[in-house]
């Protein structure tokens, strides 16, 4: 199988180095400073469970030319990139199969439509990291594997074959049936996550101190969750509707506590909110827009939000 990875930032090295260590034909595509770092250095990535560093020789490309052909591109650009990467996809007809792994609670219509007749798949990480010197040092995300799913919510033959590609290039994989509500959940959570982070200066181990910050964080993502829910979205993780639905307020405030000091918080998290502030920001505003669809009412989360965006 022939890949794209479309976007070399953090996951989309991680992915694209994994899969090459997997036996793929990968090719991952880089612009401006980025490319020419990735040629100099090459991609590397550390594992910082382990310590294992992996330096791949990844063909790279700077661009998806109209006659390109891959089997898969996976896209993993933040959601603000979205508008340059869809003409760049749109123009090619050679490529029969597109994965998006991003932050996306919406533009999926938008996608069917201008891609058609590419057969398109959504899907979000289990994993994160950040930039050290020249290699990323990056986290499998235990309570997150990486979520795959087809816009109808069938579990078809191309979902399983990427499941099992993943699953090769040893990742934790879940086909969701319902990835859409999935990926509206995820943003809710993220957003306040991130709103809250970056009103202690996107600093995760200062805001595991404020104690009073992480309440009004875990009551904004409780009543998402809720809007969420009454918008008959199903509350997926379980983990997270654990946390966050059934078990009361201390709960899951002293489990944010511990996590957001922890690699979950300072390694998966609080990077990319750092480097990503006009995603956060976007999202936010969809996350409001999601929320206020439903009769919930939800204060708190509106206040965090607003005072971010």
């Amino acid at each position: 199988m022939k890949i794209l990875v479309f976007g070399a930032g953090v996951i989309g090295c991680i992915y694209a180095t994994k899969l090459f260590e997997a036996g793929y034909n990968v090719v991952l595509l880089a612009r401006g400073k980025r490319y020419e770092d990735l040629k100099q250095h090459r991609v590397i990535i550390k594992d910082s469970q382990t310590g294992i560093l992996s330096t791949s020789n990844i063909a790279l490309t700077q661009e998806l030319k109209a006659t390109d052909f891959f089997d898969l591109i996976i896209v993993t650009v933040r959601l603000d990139q979205l508008d340059e990467v869809i003409p760049i996809l749109k123009k090619n007809r050679a490529c029969p199969l597109v994965m998006f792994m991003l932050n996306n609670p919406q533009s999926v219509t938008r996608l069917v439509d201008e891609l058609d007749p590419m057969h398109i798949i959504l899907g979000f990480p289990g994993t994160g990291g950040a930039y050290h010197d020249q290699f990323i040092n990056y986290i499998q995300i235990k309570e997150q594997k990486t979520t795959i799913g087809e816009i109808d919510g069938t579990i078809s033959i191309c979902t399983r074959e990427i499941k099992v590609m993943l699953e090769k290039a040893k990742f934790e994989v879940e086909i969701s049936p319902d990835i859409q509500g999935w990926l509206k959940i995820h943003a809710v959570f993220l957003s306040c996550i991130g709103a809250a982070m970056i009103k202690e200066n996107g600093d995760s181990m200062q805001l595991s101190k404020e104690r009073g910050s992480v309440e009004i964080m875990v009551k904004s993502i409780r009543e998402g969750f809720s809007a969420c829910k009454a918008l008959g979205l199903t509350i997926k993780p379980t983990n997270l509707k654990i946390i966050f639905m059934i078990m009361p307020l201390w709960f899951g405030v002293l489990y944010w506590q511990k996590a957001l000091k922890g690699k979950l918080g300072i390694l998966a998290i609080a990077p990319h909110v750092n480097a990503a502030r006009d995603e956060m920001q976007l999202l936010a505003k969809r996350v409001l827009t999601l929320v206020h669809s439903s009769t919930v009412l939800t204060p708190t989360l509106d206040k965090l939000l607003l005072s971010f965006i």
